[in-house]
């Protein structure tokens, strides 16, 4: 099945698609019928095998008033066999609605795929209009009508352009953007679950897609293209993400009781024989399912059948004869069986990001919803289309070329993945296949003339189209929204589709700053002037003669009167004018610092101006401020994608999911996420506090400056023990021991450990005076004498003055003594005792407060009641602890006071 071995980059089809016609005909189908419930759509076979089939089948149906479902494949891969027409105007509509852009298309790929030649350093092609190509210096000198001297003598590269955007997609992708999600309603419950429920979604779909790398692909693509999408789906892929075992069940019908006949005369009751059900093993009371092959095996004997052993019976109390048709049936129910086990590939969300050479759209259009169409294209492998195709298998290999658009963009694509301006002969890029993914509006439909046509086609995809071409074989289409799967970003706003990038003012002043170069390094080799001799001074012929090599003697006389230097003259060597030299440096220090926005403060460049630290932060705020413009959009941008991954996954996840998670404590933990939690409405909005990413250096200097302010509730919040684990990782310093950070984790642990059981409630037997406030001194359900019984103490520190029951309303409000010495209590005690000499009471007992003063306590509070009660209950023995602590220490003193005699 194509969405299970992936085609190409993993489309997932949840569930198959029924063409069903009317009564009335086969020309138009049901108006209205929605094919892709993935809940309510099965496979259902109509036995048409060709076209013929399929006319004569609707013939038939017509005449007897009866609706056909067809089996089109879980992802139409039929529909081409049964209905071509369909599929040739699908083909058709996407072929004219890419035509209606294709001069602006030819633009935008001619720059995208200089761009990115630049970044790879191929900075020399010259285009060529002839053949609409970028070719590189003599690459093609037989053929090339330019003369050899125009060729560029040098190509020497000092690739700024690649620089500079390396620092703008490190500032990008160095922080992941913060998203919010919120229920619709505020007074909805399951909204409300359900916003807090995608939270934890977005963290695992973020895990499984390594979103820093994902944003490190956006910020390439923005600083190149200019544009991109994301598209997101569902993958279930086994080579990718592993498998899992999966039990295969069928049904068995098992009686409950015993088949009877009854007689017709006298209506008495007879038992057929001993039924199979009597089979089991009476040990184990286990069904042996090796005698259990079918559901026949618990079918009333027959004695009518051939074979049968079953003679007919007579009734023993009137002598009628009975056979089967006299035969009482048993009531019967069907119960799950195991038969084996298979591999299942596992799945997950994927996010893919395509750049502008591999998304085309509209270039007329200013917002994704007023797209027509939505094309992906890439180059895939033919053996890996085959394998996902299978019934397309032929077709692929026989697949013929595409139209000039599609083959100009082709090779646009496999040049920059080749890192050739153009395409050689020599490559064997035979076997890729060049593989169209189109997405069509329902709208887009109207289109198309044929009105027969266009109902089939918003009758089998009402919310719109995805079909799928390898070449021109078709391969599969299903009912599929454009607006579930994916989203567009510019990186600059702009009008249309065809925007600049961020690195597009920076191509030309890479040109500029080549020409320049080049210019220096032939005035430094051309620039070395001549020696001019004097022929009577120098004799040129011993010299053609003589072997050039060091410590040489060459035959020379000076003229009368006169040095031999005079007999020589060399001019001034060439040299390169200053003002040029300058120039050069603005072109890549100011110009191209104030073109792009990234300033010396962003890559951690030298600023003459700036010699403090507080002024380094402005110059940095402020480039960063700039850059805001383009973060802003990402992050709208990124919170959209989340969106549509956390509903992606509440519609294609077949179960619960968990997220594996370093606790605070310092173990892995895991946070569960129901797919019930996730059935209300929600929207996202990034962090509105966010203007620009943060590094980790800059926390740490915020961080560094809070230590300096003499603030109480700064110094407080900074010794808080729930913040010292994150400024211990803010600083970088793992090694460091921060007293009572152990005992908090502990205490977090136990925390974990409580909330999987209620407490321990004991019955006791309360003396009255206790009830009443009568306690004695030392009566805390320990040993009364104090801190000298050790064990007393031991018992004291772990269930140590129970929790009593509250007084009833009459024994408290009456203020009548109680009839009896002695009521009835419930000990309440924690599932996890303290430790009275080991446990750092204080600390645990902090952190019990906080945990359930936060979120997470108050919670567990509403849905784990049981829970939150007995990690009270621990909490409250923690603080009798203290107060037992502080009772010893109280004794200690005044005994220490008592023998100490009275100074003189």
């Amino acid at each position: 099945m194509p969405g299970e071995i992936v085609p190409a980059d993993g489309n997932y089809a949840p569930s198959p698609v029924a063409l069903v016609y009317p009564d009335a005909g086969r020309a138009t189908p049901q108006a209205g019928y929605a094919g892709a419930d993935a809940a309510q759509n099965r496979r259902q076979d109509a036995g048409a095998t060709d076209r013929y089939d399929f006319d004569e089948m609707l013939d038939r149906n017509a005449d007897a008033n009866i609706a056909a479902p067809l089996d089109l494949g879980p992802n139409n891969e039929r529909l081409e066999d049964i209905n071509p027409k369909v599929v040739h105007a699908l083909r058709e509509l996407v072929r004219q609605y890419r035509e209606e852009g294709v001069v602006a298309r030819r633009n935008e790929i001619r720059r995208i795929r200089q761009a990115r030649l630049f970044w790879q350093g191929l900075q020399y092609a010259w285009w060529n209009p002839n053949d609409m190509n970028w070719h590189l210096p003599y690459e093609n000198r037989s053929s090339d009508d330019r003369q050899l001297e125009d060729m560029p003598r040098y190509q020497f590269v000092t690739n700024f352009y690649q620089g500079f955007g390396l620092s703008f997609v490190a500032v990008l992708s160095q922080d992941v953007p913060s998203v919010r999600f919120y229920p619709q309603s505020a007074q909805s419950l399951q909204d409300i679950s359900a916003a807090r429920a995608a939270s934890d979604v977005a963290t695992l779909i973020e895990q499984n897609n390594k979103v820093e790398e994902l944003l490190s692909h956006v910020g390439y693509f923005l600083w190149t293209d200019g544009k991109l999408g994301a598209y997101v789906r569902y993958v279930a892929d086994g080579q990718r993400f592993g498998f899992h075992e999966e039990n295969m069940l069928e049904a068995l019908e098992i009686p409950l009781g015993d088949d009877v006949y009854v007689c017709p005369q006298c209506s008495k009751e007879t038992p057929v024989g001993k039924s199979k059900l009597d089979n089991r093993n009476s040990d184990s009371n286990t069904y042996d399912e090796t005698q259990a092959s079918s559901n026949d095996e618990f079918r009333a004997p027959n004695p009518d059948e051939p074979g049968s052993t079953i003679d007919p019976q007579q009734c023993s109390s009137c002598g009628a004869r009975l056979d089967t048709k006299h035969i009482r049936r048993a009531e019967r129910v069907t119960v799950p069986r195991i038969i084996g086990t298979r591999r299942v590939p596992n799945g997950q969300e994927v996010i893919s990001i395509a750049g502008g050479l591999e998304l085309n759209t509209p270039v007329w259009a200013n917002e994704m919803h007023e797209y027509p169409y939505l094309q992906w294209q890439a180059e895939v492998h033919r053996a890996k289309l085959k394998a996902a195709y299978p019934h397309a298998a032929d077709k692929i290999e026989t697949s013929p070329s595409q139209g000039s658009e599609d083959v100009y963009a082709r090779v646009s694509r496999l040049s920059v993945e080749q890192g050739l301006p153009s395409i050689h002969p020599g490559d064997a890029l035979m076997n890729l296949i060049t593989f169209d993914r189109t997405w069509l509006r329902p709208w887009a439909f109207y289109s198309v003339e044929d009105v027969d046509t266009r109902n089939q086609l918003l009758a089998l995809f009402p919310d719109g189209c995805y079909i799928a071409f390898a070449g021109e074989a078709y391969c599969e289409s299903r009912s599929e929204s454009m607006d579930d799967h994916w989203r567009v970003l510019h990186a600059l706003p702009g009008d249309g589709q065809n925007r600049p990038s961020v690195g597009d003012s920076l191509v030309q002043v890479q040109e500029r700053y080549n020409v320049l170069s080049n210019m220096q390094a032939e005035t430094y080799e051309y620039g070395i002037p001549p020696i001019y001799a004097d022929p009577q001074v120098l004799d040129f012929d011993a010299l053609a003669n003589q072997v050039a090599e060091p410590a040489a003697h060459f035959p020379a006389r000076a003229r009368p009167g006169q040095p031999l230097a005079a007999g020589f003259f060399q001019p001034a060597p060439a040299t390169v004018p200053p003002d040029m030299l300058r120039h050069q440096q603005d072109l890549i220090g100011p110009v191209a610092q104030f073109l792009t926005g990234l300033f010396p403060a962003i890559f951690g460049g030298n600023m003459e101006d700036v010699k403090t630290a507080s002024g380094y932060a402005l110059a940095r705020d402020q480039a960063m401020g700039r850059l805001g413009l383009v973060w802003r959009r990402t992050k709208q941008f990124y919170a959209d994608v989340m969106l549509l991954a956390v509903d992606c996954f509440r519609k294609n996840r077949p179960g619960d999911a968990e997220i594996p998670l370093l606790g605070p404590d310092g173990l892995f933990d895991s946070r569960a996420i129901r797919l019930i939690d996730l059935r209300g409405n929600i929207s996202v909005h990034p962090e509105a506090d966010e203007t620009f990413p943060r590094l980790k250096s800059q926390q740490r200097a915020v961080i560094q400056q809070l230590f300096g302010i003499n603030d109480p509730a700064i110094q407080r919040a900074l010794v808080e023990p729930a913040n010292l684990g994150y400024i211990k990782n803010v600083l970088g310093i793992t090694e460091l021991v921060i007293p009572g950070e152990d005992s908090r984790n502990k205490q977090l642990r136990e925390i974990q450990q409580l909330l999987t059981s209620p407490p321990i409630v004991v019955p006791v037997q309360v003396p009255t005076h206790m009830i009443h406030g009568h306690q004695p001194s030392g009566a805390n359900g320990n040993a009364s004498d104090g801190p000298q019984n050790a064990e007393g103490a031991s018992v004291g520190a772990q269930h140590a003055a129970p929790q009593l029951g509250e007084m009833s309303a009459a024994s408290s409000g009456s203020g009548q003594p109680p009839l009896a010495s002695h009521q009835p209590r419930e000990l309440v005690l924690p599932s996890v005792p303290i430790d009275q000499l080991l446990d750092d009471h204080a600390t645990e007992f902090e952190e019990c407060k906080r945990w359930a003063n936060s979120d997470a306590g108050q919670a567990a509070r509403m849905t784990n009641p049981a829970g939150f009660a007995n990690v009270r209950a621990h909490a409250e023995a923690h603080l009798r602890a203290m107060q037992q602590l502080a009772l010893a220490q109280q004794f200690d003193n005044a005994a220490a006071n008592t023998a100490t005699p009275p100074a003189k």
